[in-house]
């Protein structure tokens, strides 16, 4: 750790030196060759970085894998390695012509840079997220949380267009060099937001995609079976019967590769329309398909993924203490369940059952929403930092006439 902090420290004030001393210089070879070192102690700045969060992603998985720092850590790994490949790519580009302003901007738009990158991915979620809200409204009848992939596409959508829309309600309040850099503030200020969402949003769809198709060691003692809403008869939904069907398709599989049994854990208590509770339904259905009694232990008193994780936990530390248990949900709840398992000391990994492909991006932005809900703190103020970072470079560039005043009117 303490090599670590040396290497930045290092790093950030021989940055800063070389940077102050082409500042001074008026010699064009002189700022080219200082302009080449910069760039180079940039990307190399970058490359541990992102050498950084790759270690820390490794880790934190292999210790938990279900974790909001590992999607935190995925989206900047991804925003610094298309940054990497930028910078070198300025840097062979201009490679006989390298000036410090060259360095300044394309640092400075990087998250411009980014938004723009990410524009046709983000434009293709969205679109896809209000089609299919709109099927799974048809399909399952109108309900407020059904809502959320029509709103947050329709906000992604208006989000390509604020930068333009607030500067232009704004320009009648500022007038000359402050209107030129509130502008030049407010394009930064949209970028870097919509850029951490977008990141976010990346990296979300990508960990919960890893999570759903990841597979538990053959070698569990437990498993856990999430359970659902059930019919008004007191069978399985076509969503729970899926998390059933996997469970029992895993303890075959682990039978066939170590010959060892498991006990499934039905977890889920009786709703106010329901007529018996969800763990007795399941198990129930475990019967129906040929499972022992006997190895059934049912937990019927929890309404919540909290209480499923928490009281089944419980039970299971009655029976077998140390035990290797994992649990059986929906694809699009695997991550979720996974972290909520973790805040209850369960140490765990998931299984994901497939669902219909009107689900699953509602169900995403629920997780991508709880994301930022769970770490708001982290991210509100890693957001701050790089507001105010981002304004005292821009102020720092018009000082020292790296921002060209006629660019950013007719950007």
């Amino acid at each position: 750790m303490k090599k670590k902090r040396l290497f930045y420290l290092v790093i950030t004030i021989l940055f800063i030196i070389l940077t102050f001393e082409l500042l001074k210089h008026t010699n064009l070879q002189d700022n080219i060759a200082l302009s080449k070192i910069i760039e180079i102690i940039l990307i190399l700045y970058l490359i541990r970085i992102a050498y950084g969060c790759t270690i820390f992603i490794r880790e934190q998985y292999q210790k938990h894998k279900y974790s909001y720092s590992i999607i935190m850590n995925v989206g900047l790994l991804i925003f610094i390695v298309l940054n990497i490949l930028r910078l070198a790519n300025l840097l062979i580009a201009n490679w006989h012509e390298l000036s410090i302003t060259d360095i300044y901007n394309n640092t400075l738009e990087s998250f411009s840079y980014f938004a723009m990158l990410t524009l046709p991915c983000i434009i293709i979620l969205s679109i896809y997220s209000i089609i299919t809200n709109i099927v799974l409204i048809k399909k399952e009848g109108f309900k407020p949380r059904n809502l959320l992939g029509i709103i947050l596409g329709v906000l992604a959508i208006f989000g390509l267009l604020s930068s333009q829309t607030i500067y232009f309600l704004t320009k009648s309040i500022f007038k000359g060099t402050t209107r030129i850099i509130t502008k030049k503030a407010l394009d930064m200020l949209i970028n870097i937001t919509l850029s951490y969402l977008y990141t976010l949003i990346i990296a979300t769809l990508y960990c919960n995609i890893m999570a759903a198709k990841h597979t538990p060691k053959y070698e569990q003692d437990y498993i856990i079976i999430l359970g659902s809403k059930i019919k008004e008869d007191g069978t399985l939904t076509p969503l729970l019967k899926g998390r059933v069907d996997k469970a029992i398709e895993f303890a075959k599989k682990q039978k066939n590769e170590s010959n060892k049994d498991i006990y499934y854990v039905p977890s889920g208590g009786k709703g106010n329309d329901e007529v018996i509770a969800e763990a007795e339904a399941i198990k129930n259905y475990l019967i129906e398909q040929g499972v022992s009694k006997t190895r059934i232990i049912i937990e019927d008193k929890s309404k919540s993924t909290q209480e499923n994780m928490k009281f089944s936990k419980k039970i299971i530390n009655e029976k077998q203490k140390d035990a290797n248990i994992c649990f059986s949900t929906t694809n699009y709840h695997v991550f979720r369940s996974g972290v909520i398992a973790n805040e209850c000391g369960l140490d765990c990994e998931g299984m994901g059952s497939r669902t219909k492909w009107y689900f699953y991006s509602n169900a995403l932005i629920r997780e991508f929403i709880a994301n930022l809900v769970q770490e708001k703190r982290k991210h509100i103020a890693l957001l701050v930092l790089i507001y105010l970072l981002t304004f005292i470079f821009i102020y720092i560039g018009y000082y020292y006439q790296l921002i060209s005043l006629q660019d950013i009117l007719m950007s």
